[in-house]
């Protein structure tokens, strides 16, 4: 079922996203064709110069789109007027929490590697041919004399779990936030960001006073750190809506 969930948010962001990570894929077609031939024709720089600009703007929008589908859904969904359908559904609320929270997981990481995809066909289509050939060339011969280093891809794996785990840290808090605030009946947004704000000196008054202790901080300890403050507001957010939701 928990399956079924994500399915059914990733199809309520696709309408917003999928426009917008193909316009910014062509804006990124648009620049790599204009920078190259901007010295040759005088109007390019113009075109250039707007596709840039526009090019910003989108990843701005992306980012903030982002984090507002991100409370928009778990709210709309879980703390307005869907909620009684959600609550109705053979699931636990566990299931409905980690859905959110997996499916932000997902349309980051779909935009980041967006954001990737749209640098490469802007570095591609701003160089000529040759110098495409050249680069194929010199990968071709970087991946022959490739050696697999054990270490170096620990180390990939430890720093990709690290922003793993601080991601979702990020959004459980931002849910645990709107939780909180549900309670204030007048000023709910209010009650979110007050909620935010305090869960955020919070964290940061912890970790001051746990970098002023002689225990050194390894990687292992900041997953732990990561993973408690998880496990925290997650049960916050479990407990608000397992037994004091309120739908009124």
């Amino acid at each position: 079922m928990l399956g079924k969930l994500i399915k059914y948010e990733m199809k309520a962001g696709e309408r917003f996203f999928v426009p917008l990570y193909a316009v910014m894929i062509v804006m990124a077609a648009l620049i790599g064709l204009t920078s190259r031939y901007q010295d040759s024709v005088k109007s390019m720089s113009y075109v250039f110069g707007i596709a840039m600009l526009l090019y910003g703007i989108l990843i701005v929008a992306a980012i903030v789109l982002t984090i507002y589908l991100l409370v928009e859904r778990f709210y709309h969904n879980l703390l307005g007027n869907e909620g009684y359908l959600m609550f109705t559904l053979p699931v636990s609320t566990a299931s409905h929490i980690c859905a959110k929270v997996l499916t932000a997981l997902i349309w980051m990481i779909i935009g980041v590697g967006m954001v990737m995809l749209s640098s490469l066909v802007m570095g591609f289509l701003s160089i000529s041919w040759q110098d495409l050939q050249r680069i194929v060339e010199g990968i071709s011969e970087m991946m022959a004399n490739f050696h697999f280093d054990g270490d170096l891809l620990l180390q990939s794996m430890e720093i990709l779990m690290l922003v793993a785990l601080g991601s979702v840290s990020s959004i459980v808090r931002i849910y645990a936030a709107i939780s909180i605030g549900h309670f204030w009946t007048d000023h709910k947004v209010l009650g979110a960001v007050l909620s935010f704000i305090g869960f955020t000196i919070l964290e940061a008054f912890v970790m001051i006073s746990f970098a002023m202790t002689d225990i050194s901080m390894d990687i292992w300890l900041v997953y732990f750190y990561d993973l408690l403050w998880i496990a925290v507001y997650g049960l916050i957010t479990w407990y608000v809506l397992d037994r004091h939701l309120n739908l009124e």
